[in-house]
């Protein structure tokens, strides 16, 4: 709106346009259509409520873990979590070359679990692409098709006290228990509905194989194999449990649902779509009736539908799959995905928000420059081959918040996330916590005021801490004017902590420019309003970006004032 509520006839109006708050990223169009409370970019910010906020940063947990670490031979190849069925206790567990390692509060040093190596049992190995899952009381963990599963009954007795178990990770019989056959070599499982369900790759490409009830090493193949799509290039890459006694199966280019899972002799494959496939396995995670999980279009949304066999007030059991990306908002971030290494991608939902790490790349000129500004700036872009960048889409607010970036973690190119872990940890309260994990150990997320880095497993004497960088562009602002102006004055609104450093630029559009504005280094903890002038740039469009190089400020609202021959006219503006 005016600055002023009177003008003399050669007055040029001062106008205004700001946000009261953000709430989510767009940048995949163009920044001057953009809405109030929509940024062009948020990096390693939060976006909760209205506010913008540094987010808390990695705390490694992993130093405490006896364990001699040697990179590519002794390291953590597989993690998940194990919950003790007698005293209701959760576990992190990891799997490393010659043992497996619970950790929790209560168990910070760790308790081990050693392989039996008797019998020709190999040890855990990269090549593995290991995987761990909790049948009933037991822990298996699947290492590939040429190797035979191993697996723990579960019990935590130490009858030495030295903090091995009693009981090692075996290999599983190969011998069924039944008339079937013994559960196959494979790469992953999953229990759900008293069976275990396992890909079946000694058999195709695209075979899921179900358990007998109760029995993890007895398969029926005559009633609980089932090829998917068979007669295709296609092949199986996860599966998740739906609603209703079903369960989701995505090929890489098609989804099929399998009905009737604690019936499997009356079970029926149905086909959802063969738009599109996933992926990754891992990226595949549910928030209510949504099922998110990474395609070759970006991430994809199955949602629940309306069967019209049956009315509003009984069980939907249908479910299809969304046209358009749900990654939309983002799209063009998402060009920057390694997609040839994009098949370790991770997700899951946790505090009402869909984290994704994925494989992005680095350029030779700058760190974080995506790819399309690399090229701009001559630089090379090279593909990353871990995921080494983490998206983050905020179900309350219904939009992606930030794209994060972590320090260098033990000579990788960047910070890489191969799993998530949700544990419960901590106390006052005791709650479940979201841990990262990764080949040096494993990282409790959003707990620290820094980065914790340069750590590995097994190591407590390295202490390393980095300052969180983070950004947050604004949309572009143009009050509804296609002239030029000259940009005046601008304003933001902040809460600081002592030590908190950051500045504030202006970026200018036809003409292009880029001129620091405010350099803020707060020496007390306050809410404050700081102005600055802009030195009348001029510009079509102006948009304000905030570097925060120290602390974790949070940024309330952001105000431009400007004057131009189109905003002569009295008018309201956004």
């Amino acid at each position: 709106m005016p600055r002023y509520s009177n003008y003399g006839p050669l007055d040029n109006r001062v106008v205004a346009e700001g946000d009261h708050g953000f709430r989510a990223i767009d940048s995949y169009l163009e920044s001057t259509t953009l809405t109030g409370g929509q940024v062009e970019a948020s990096e390693n910010f939060r976006l909760e409520g209205d506010t913008a906020t540094v987010r808390k940063g990695l705390d490694f947990l992993a130093g405490g873990v006896t364990l001699t670490y040697s990179a590519g031979t002794e390291q953590v190849f597989a993690s998940g979590i194990f919950s003790d069925p007698l005293t209701g206790d959760e576990f992190l567990i990891v799997a490393t070359k010659d043992k497996a390692i619970l950790w929790n509060d209560s168990e910070a040093s760790g308790l081990y679990i050693d392989y039996d190596t008797s019998g020709g049992a190999e040890v855990v190995a990269a090549a593995d692409n290991a995987s761990f899952v909790q049948n009933f009381d037991k822990m298996i963990l699947f290492r590939g098709k040429d190797k035979r599963p191993l697996e723990w009954d579960g019990s935590l007795t130490d009858t030495d006290g030295n903090d091995t178990l009693n009981s090692k990770f075996v290999p599983k019989t190969a011998s069924a228990s039944g008339a079937g056959i013994a559960c196959p070599n494979s790469d992953y499982g999953l229990s759900f509905r008293n069976r275990l369900i396992i890909p079946q790759p000694t058999d195709t490409l695209f075979t899921v194989l179900m358990s007998d009830l109760l029995d993890s090493n007895n398969f029926t193949t005559s009633d609980s194999q089932f090829r998917i799509n068979k007669g295709s290039a296609d092949y199986l890459v996860g599966f998740y449990p739906y609603m209703e006694d079903q369960l989701i199966v995505f090929m890489r280019n098609s989804i099929h649902l399998i009905s009737n899972i604690a019936t499997t002799s009356a079970a029926g494959v149905y086909e959802i779509t063969r738009e599109y496939g996933c992926v990754a396995r891992k990226s595949i995670a549910a928030s209510g009736p949504q099922y998110y999980f990474l395609s070759d279009s970006g991430v994809m949304v199955m949602q629940q539908g309306l069967d019209p066999a049956k009315g509003l007030g009984v069980a939907i059991s249908k479910i299809s799959g969304e046209a358009i990306p749900l990654s939309r908002q983002v799209q063009d971030q998402f060009a920057d995905v390694n997609f040839a290494n994009a098949s370790g991608a991770t997700g899951i939902v946790f505090d009402n928000k869909y984290y994704l790490a994925v494989p992005t790349g680095t350029c030779s000129s700058a760190a974080n420059k995506t790819k399309a500004a690399c090229s701009a700036a001559g630089g090379t872009w090279t593909g990353a081959t871990t995921n080494t960048a983490v998206f983050i889409y905020d179900i309350l607010n219904g939009g992606w918040t930030s794209v994060d970036r972590y320090p260098d973690a033990f000579g990788s190119l960047d910070f890489a996330v191969d799993d998530w872990v949700v544990c419960s940890h901590g106390s006052n309260p005791t709650r479940r916590r979201l841990f990262a994990c990764n080949t040096t150990g494993f990282y409790l997320m959003e707990e620290n005021a820094t980065d914790d880095s340069g750590r590995k497993i097994g190591s407590s004497s390295e202490d390393a801490t980095t300052a969180i960088p983070a950004k947050l562009k604004t949309r572009s602002y143009t009050f509804g004017d296609m002239s030029i102006k000259s940009w005046h004055r601008a304003q933001i609104g902040v809460d600081v902590t002592n030590g908190d450093a950051f500045t504030v630029k202006l970026n200018t559009t036809d003409p292009d420019t880029t001129n620091t504005v405010h350099t803020e280094s707060a020496s007390a903890t306050a809410d404050k309003i700081l102005r600055f002038g802009l030195a009348r740039t001029r510009g079509y469009s102006a948009n304000l970006e905030i570097d925060v190089t120290v602390g974790r400020p949070t940024i309330r609202h952001s105000l431009v004032e400007a004057t131009g021959v189109g905003l002569n006219v009295v008018k309201e503006v956004a």
